[in-house]
This record gives structure tokens, sequence and C-alpha cells, in this order.
């Protein structure tokens, strides 16, 4: 595949949002039993751009962000980032463990592994959903959490080149009035989506 921008018909595209809404569904539910709360993701967006058009595509560079990376193991390697809003991620963790364990101080630790877990789950979400309608056995590792800028969580990502595509799912989740805005970033260690998308008649 050239490093052109990839060009996808309506029925593509339509397979792609699929992927986004199956994987959107298990978050939401996987999320609902985690929480003990209904949880509801918006519409997701979904897109194939190109790296070097990530940063700008997911905030300004100075974007404050809670990052987790990790990496895919199976038959169509790759890397995985979930990006959340720093602030907004935080006050959502902070809520749901005043609910499940009162009014105590909580240690950063805890925090961070509740957002890990968040985070894990809607990356296992769309993984298999990935794996339902392609056929590809892909799993995650464990992820790792850093927080700062949009430029500094994609300064780990320095080895994928410019022209290299990704697959971007825009979404949101909700409780009750709280949302927490997210991308999930799907990064094929091939630098392109063929393996996916060949599923969907790209040639």
């Amino acid at each position: 595949m050239s490093t052109q921008s990839l060009k996808l018909n309506d029925l593509q595209k339509d397979a792609l949002k699929e992927v986004g809404n199956i994987g959107a569904g298990h978050a939401a539910t996987a999320l609902s039993q985690l929480l003990n709360a209904k949880i509801n993701l918006s519409e997701p967006r979904i897109d194939v751009i190109k790296f070097r058009d990530l940063a700008s595509r997911v905030g300004h560079e100075s974007r404050m962000v809670a990052a987790l990376h990790m990496y895919i193991r199976g038959e169509a390697p790759g890397q995985i980032v979930v990006l959340f809003d720093r602030e907004q991620a935080l006050d959502f963790v902070s809520q749901f463990l005043k609910r499940v364990i009162g009014e105590i101080e909580v240690f950063d630790s805890i925090n961070d592994s509740t957002l890990k877990e968040i985070g894990n789950i809607i990356a296992g979400s769309y993984l298999s959903a990935i794996n339902n309608l392609t056929g590809q056995n892909v799993l995650p590792s464990v992820p790792t959490l850093s927080y700062g800028t949009v430029q500094a969580a994609f300064r780990t990502l320095m080895s994928i080149l410019p022209d290299q595509d990704v697959f971007l799912i825009e979404s949101a989740f909700l409780d009750k009035e709280r949302e927490v805005a997210g991308q999930f970033i799907l990064i094929p260690e091939t630098g392109s989506l063929r393996p996916l998308l060949s599923v969907f008649g790209v040639e």
C-alpha cells in the first residue's frame, strides 16, 4: 500500500464504523459492570489518517491528557494508545471511588490502577470487535499510564513513520451528567491497515 491517503468507499467506511460501533457497545457493557452504573458511549467518529496528522487531530500539542499505551500481540501486531482528557478522567475516577469506598484518602496509585483498567477495557472491547469481524487473533499487553501533553504522549512513538496509517476512533463515555472524552488509536506494526481493511475489500 502506498503512502498516499487511503481512499475508502462508502461500504468500507461503513464496515470500519461497524468495528467502532461494536467496540463501543462492548465497552459500554463492560464499563457498566465495572463501575456498577449505567454507562453510555457516544456514537464514535472513525477515520484513517497519517501519523503525522494525529497530534493536531486529537487536540493541540499542549492539551493535557492521560495516555495509556499498550502493544498488540498476535496475528496483526502493533500499538494502541488510548487518550483521555486528564482532568475529566481524574474527576471521573475520583467520583467513582467515592461511591465505592466513601470519603477516605485515595492514593494516586489507586486512581492510576482504576484508570488503567478503564483504558484496558476500552482497548480490549475494540480489539474484540476486530477479532470477531476479521478473524484475526489480537490481544493487548498490560498498559502503561502517563500524564502530560499530547506531544509528550506521542514522544514514545517516535519509531512510527510520519506516513504510517493509523485507525482513529473518537468517542466519549457518560455516567449521568459526567462525560469523559477519549480517543482510541490503533497503529499497525506494518505501517498500514491492510490486514484489517483487506477484509473489507481494500486492494
